[in-house]
């Protein structure tokens, strides 16, 4: 069995796309259209971004219909305004090309659909780098169980050590749950003492750091 670390998971939003602001200002937008009374205030919205829209809308009302008011009104604004607020992490399209060309298996693990995530892989062209990509309609149990890393997994052939990045805890429980290396990402919006408390194996300050943590695995 290849023991070497040589597949490497990203996490999309926040991870290697930074889209929270639109992020942030779609479920304001959603809020103020539907639940007026009941908006939480941007810090809160901030500690809930990673979970699928259902599941955090689900929280403000029992309404089944309304939640799909919410998430439609939240999707639309954001496919409308989304280009103006995202953009690639520094680090990311030079790291994403050296893993490329060293042979890495490479995956998005996402919890969005694929309508939603499409926007930014294809913006950045991120399908030359990724030949797997997991979204949340392709499973029944999204992170932090542990089924989309699995899932991920299951696309490669020579699966040695495995690590599942993110800037959510949702990502690195999921990463802990399906038995594989876990890492944090100190650009997160939710802070790197946040993500800390997780116990991700690794934090990468920057996403080179990757390399370090490929060098430290391969000494295991």
């Amino acid at each position: 069995m290849n023991s070497k670390l040589n597949t490497i998971l990203f996490d999309l939003d926040g991870t290697l796309v930074d889209t929270n602001e639109i992020i942030i200002q779609s479920y304001q937008h959603a809020y103020s259209t539907h639940l007026p009374h009941k908006q939480p205030d941007r810090e809160t919205i901030i500690e809930e971004i990673g979970p699928p829209l259902r599941t955090i809308f689900k929280r403000y009302t029992d309404d089944s219909d309304l939640v799909d008011k919410l998430i439609e009104t939240y999707l639309e604004h954001y496919t409308k305004h989304e280009h103006d607020l995202f953009y690639l992490y520094p680090g990311v399209e030079s790291t994403l090309e050296k893993l490329k060309k060293a042979g890495y298996n490479l995956a998005i693990v996402t919890s969005k659909y694929l309508t939603s995530a499409e926007p930014s892989i294809e913006h950045f062209n991120l399908r030359k780098y990724f030949d797997v990509i997991v979204t949340l309609g392709d499973v029944q149990h999204p992170k932090p169980a542990a089924e989309p890393v699995q899932k991920a997994l299951e696309h490669f052939d020579n699966v040695g050590k495995a690590i599942m990045i993110g800037d959510n805890d949702s990502d690195i429980v999921s990463g802990q749950n399906a038995g594989v290396l876990s890492a944090g990402v100190a650009w997160s919006i939710k802070g790197e003492a946040f993500l800390r408390q997780a116990k991700p194996n690794y934090m990468l300050k920057e996403m080179d750091d990757i390399f370090k943590i490929i060098e430290l695995e391969s000494r295991g």
